[in-house]
């Protein structure tokens, strides 16, 4: 007897965790499988992940991507960040302003400058610091980029420097030209005086400063004398311009629950890392303020995770807070009639792109969705040649076949008191407690006598 229910608990339990047995090293695993056609071009390209694929994923760190070759072989690959998938980079020239004043003058302490124009060049000199009789010499390079809208990733200069002296450069912004804060610097080594001569990348890294209404200056140093002096022409800034947020992948998805004209309610397939979510009303009605709620199970509380007002053909997303949530509410505000039909939804995804080899054989195939996935991501500068931030959206595009159409089927709430997944739990507890009772009494019984 114990024996066969210890068996059937077995049995039972292998049943649930079947579908997680799943081979990542299997394509046919995949929830999603895509084909993919390089472009022509180098061998190392990109990959925009559609929406399809970011809402069959199973792991929040989006392990779960693979391309395949014909072999069933998964390529090398690396990933953006979300920050870089949603910006267009922009390669800006900047002129240099040379910086004349006594040797050392920009170390002293309030030290400011000045903008002159002279001739029809603008000339930076330093107009307050300590007397000196040493000539003049050019102490760095001031760059106006007031103007500039966006996010700096690198800045690249168009200088001369000494062959095989290595040289120091420290870059710093300010709003006024007398304060200034560092943001970057890098040591740049030319075994020639050319550009050609440059050991490894010279970008120098920015962060993604903002550039609006401040200067840029860069200055420099070696902790030797310089055998020539360094000409700084200019410069060139790659800078990241926002994406407008329509752009994001998006899915629609099947009909919500509208339990009343104010708790509309829908229930996602698993658990899905949501940069926003769309909701349209499907009545006519003019205007509907609402709060939207997220939670994991239904013995939790409901917990705010955005909100907007939704207005008749307009279709700005509620902003997630970027929690994973599986259970969803929208409660209208009881100010107003709320919705009179289930509204249209639609769900918005952060972008990703890959840099992928395709150093295989064809056909390719992307793949996603599948349960106890490792990721394989390579760092983005081990798999393109020379890079530099924002490199990747420079790279060519492999077209992705089309998805299905169909929109995004929802689960049924599982909010019941006695669902079947509830049951099924209780009873394996209860068999389990049966099966510990039935041996303990059969441990413990009294012997038969004689």
């Amino acid at each position: 007897m114990t024996r066969w229910m210890t068996a059937a608990a077995c049995a039972l339990l292998a049943g649930c965790s079947a579908q997680d047995g799943a081979d990542p090293a299997d394509p046919s695993a995949y929830a999603v499988r895509l084909a993919v056609t390089p472009a022509p071009g180098g061998s190392v390209q990109r990959i925009d992940l559609p929406a399809a694929a970011l809402a069959a994923l199973r792991s929040p760190t989006r392990a779960d991507v693979r391309i395949f070759d014909g072999a069933g072989t998964p390529l090398a690959m690396a990933i953006a960040g979300p920050a870089a998938g949603r910006a267009a980079i922009d390669t800006l020239r900047l002129p240099a302003f040379p910086i004349v004043g006594p040797a050392g003058a920009l170390a002293a302490e309030g030290t400011e400058l000045r903008v002159e124009q002279r001739d029809g060049d603008r000339i930076v000199t330093v107009v307050r610091g300590p007397a000196s009789a040493a000539r003049a010499v050019t102490l760095g390079a001031l760059f106006d980029t007031r103007a500039i809208v966006g996010r700096a990733r690198s800045l690249r200069l168009d200088a001369v420097l000494p062959p095989q002296q290595p040289v120091s450069f420290v870059v710093e912004t300010s709003p006024d030209l007398a304060d200034w804060t560092p943001v970057g610097g890098k040591i740049l080594y030319r075994r020639e005086a050319g550009r050609a001569g440059a050991i490894g990348s010279e970008a120098i890294p920015l962060d993604d400063i903002g550039l609006e209404g401040r200067y840029l200056r860069v200055t420099w140093t070696s902790p030797q004398r310089l055998l020539a002096p360094v000409e700084l022409r200019g410069a060139l800034v790659d800078v990241a311009r926002r994406l407008d947020t329509d752009d994001r992948p998006a899915i629609a998805t099947s009909a919500p629950r509208r339990l009343e004209a104010h708790d509309v309610r829908f229930t996602l397939p698993r658990p899905m890392l949501l940069a926003a979510v769309t909701i349209a009303p499907a009545a006519g009605e003019m205007l509907v303020p609402v709060t939207l709620f997220g939670r994991n199970a239904p013995d939790q509380s409901w917990t705010p995770i955005g909100s907007g007002s939704l207005r008749a053909g307009a279709t700005a997303p509620i902003e997630l807070s970027g929690a994973i949530y599986r259970d969803y509410r929208i409660e209208a505000d009881r100010r107003t009639p709320g919705f009179a039909a289930a509204p249209r939804l639609k769900l918005l995804f952060e972008p990703a792109r890959l840099a992928v080899l395709f150093d295989g054989k064809p056909p390719y195939t992307l793949a996603a969705g599948v349960a106890g996935a490792e990721s394989r991501y390579l760092a983005m500068g081990e798999l393109v040649p020379g890079y530099r931030p924002g490199a990747e959206d420079r790279l060519p595009q492999a077209t992705v076949a089309a998805p299905p159409s169909s929109p995004l089927a929802l689960a049924q709430a599982d909010d019941r008191p006695f669902s079947p997944r509830k049951t099924l739990l209780w009873g394996l507890l209860l068999l389990g407690v049966a099966a510990l009772g039935l041996m303990v009494w059969r441990l413990w019984r009294p012997a038969k006598a004689g």
